[in-house]
């Protein structure tokens, strides 16, 4: 018989809760790496300007931004806000 004193043993791990374990562990690290890759790859479009509709334009186009120009008349007089 054991000491009064003495703490329980804990039961072992089986084959199947090491095997999960390892594999939770494994995806984690797949998980962070993508993720640390995609930050990466969404920094480079950032900076080379790939991301939106400015990137599509060509570089001719430097002037237009695709929205309409006030032709003389503003909201605050009372007209119409359609042109």
């Amino acid at each position: 018989m054991g000491s009064i004193f003495s703490k329980p043993k804990m039961p072992q791990k089986s084959e199947e809760q090491i095997a999960a374990e390892k594999a939770a562990k494994e995806q984690a690290e797949k998980d962070k790496l993508e993720a640390e890759r995609r930050t990466e790859d969404q920094e480079r479009k950032k900076r080379t300007n790939l991301l939106g509709a400015r990137s599509l334009q060509d570089e001719e186009l430097q002037g237009f931004t695709g929205f309409r120009r006030n032709m003389g008349t503003t909201p605050s007089k009372g007209k119409s806000i359609r042109y």
